[in-house]
């Protein structure tokens, strides 16, 4: 069943890893420590996104050489920190220990950090490009259990949203249980690499610029401050769900891919719709746009993701550049929006006058503008099938990187355009054995032991040549 295939162990972990960040903060008065000082205006949220930005930005650096599934006590140790960190900030009120309260704040968003990096290095490991998949049991797993969080009676509520590290992390050894010996992606060689730096880097910059005016924009809407503003809180969670699931419908029903870069387009959209409608002057308009800007920094943050995750696996990136760009970006962009929100508000301006509301939809328009100009590349990179000359480009870069003789080289570009032993035998008026000789070289030199995994690395992990 379709439904079943989407909902795969690896895709529902990541979705209780993102509902457990969006259940924490985004459900007001689950727990006192939140109920006084919704999202925005509290110091335990701002913490956290802080020290998480820092530890996703810092672990690509510290663990270059070392992947973090290398440390069996990890993958207890994250999700138990992570326990007691919740746990910690839900009580800090009843005890009142302000140090408590700080300490339990960076020891959430830290120890987070590394759980979600574990989560990338299985994505790697498990060749998982599925990001239909991801997008849709990110939009069914945040949606159920944010409904369920929000119903229940607090102390249920509390324990709930406590747990909900550890369920990720049963998953996450689920999967490594079911598939435990498996090698990460294999990078392309350098030179074929580069193609990919200059997008990724782009789309990176755009996303957190508009993830940071979509969050300067609900942050400071005075909706918070309303008796109703629990209820458009959680609703521009669940409209952020419900978009995704409808984003991956297509992939589900037609086996068709998410098409990334487009939806990326549709959520700067959404931006200016956002800002222009808290830009009108109409205050009934204001929770329409507090919903949008938020439903719109929920969509960023797993587009994002869904994007670094097929660079992963088709080797312009590793995991841990990937995994700590995309949500380190994610983290700071509202860090920053949040920030410039609670300082415009704390020098007693208006939050939203003409000229910032000008300014940021200018910044948006332009944004826009160079996300459209990035589409080609996003399509080339995660999608389209190479061109003969794309292979035969990474071919020669295979070749010089890992030092393959001519022959060799020959046989790898024939090998990318499906080419077996005995064709190319027969092509290259060489026996069998031979040929089966210098294949072995290839996988010797370039670390790979299966055909179809070279076909790929070939063909820079796209689909194969248009018949």
């Amino acid at each position: 069943m379709r439904l079943a295939r989407y909902l795969t162990v690896e895709a529902c972990g990541l979705g209780l890893f993102w509902s457990w960040c969006y259940c924490l903060w985004f459900v007001p008065d689950v727990y006192s420590g939140i109920g006084s000082a919704l999202p925005g205006r509290d110091f335990a949220w701002v913490a956290v996104l802080a020290s998480a930005a820092v530890v996703q930005f810092l672990v690509p650096l510290v663990f270059k050489r070392r992947p973090l599934s290398s440390f069996p006590w990890l993958y207890v140790l994250a999700p138990a920190v992570m326990f007691v960190g919740t746990v910690g900030i839900e009580l800090s009120e009843q005890i009142r220990s302000e140090m408590l309260y700080a300490v339990s704040s960076v020891l959430a968003g830290a120890s987070s950090a590394f759980l979600w990096h574990l989560w990338g290095e299985r994505f790697s490991a498990t060749r998982n490009a599925d990001t239909g998949a991801m997008a849709f049991a990110f939009g069914a797993v945040l949606s159920v259990t944010l409904l369920i969080v929000f119903f229940l009676p607090v102390p249920a509520s509390n324990a709930l949203i406590a747990l909900i590290p550890l369920a990720s992390a049963v998953l996450l050894q689920k999967s490594v249980r079911a598939r435990p010996v498996l090698e990460p992606a294999s990078l392309l060689p350098k030179a074929s690499r580069k193609m990919g730096l200059g997008p990724m880097a782009k789309v990176s910059c755009i996303v957190f610029l508009v993830c940071a005016v979509c969050t300067y924009c609900w942050a400071s809407a005075p909706v918070l401050d309303q008796p109703w503003g629990s209820e458009l809180l959680c609703g521009g969670i669940v409209v952020g769900a419900l978009f995704m699931i409808a984003a991956a419908l297509p992939s589900l029903l037609f086996e068709t891919a998410l098409p990334s870069g487009r939806l990326l387009l549709w959520s700067g959209m959404l931006a200016v719709v956002s800002v222009a409608l808290h830009a009108s002057g109409d205050v009934s308009l204001v929770p329409l746009s507090f919903v949008l800007s938020l439903a719109t920094s929920v969509i960023l943050d797993v587009l994002l993701a869904s994007y670094f995750v097929m660079l992963v696996v088709k080797g312009y990136t590793a995991s841990a550049t990937a995994f700590g760009f995309s949500e380190g970006f994610i983290c700071a962009a509202m860090l920053l929006g949040n920030g410039a929100s609670r300082i415009v508000m704390a020098a007693g301006g208006e939050a939203f006058p003409l000229p910032i509301a000008l300014a940021l939809l200018c910044l948006l328009a332009l944004l826009i503008l160079l996300l459209g100009d990035q589409q080609r590349e996003i399509n080339v990179i995660t999608s389209a099938a190479p061109e003969a000359s794309d292979a035969e480009r990474n071919c020669k870069a295979i070749a010089d990187e890992f030092g393959l003789s001519a022959r060799e080289y020959e046989i790898l570009v024939l090998i990318g355009q499906g080419y077996t032993t005995q064709s190319l035998a027969r092509a290259l008026v060489l026996s069998p054995y031979t040929v089966q000789t210098h294949i072995k070289h290839i996988y010797a030199k370039t670390g790979i032991h299966r055909r179809s995994e070279l076909m790929d690395y070939v063909n820079l992990g796209r689909t194969s040549f248009d018949e």
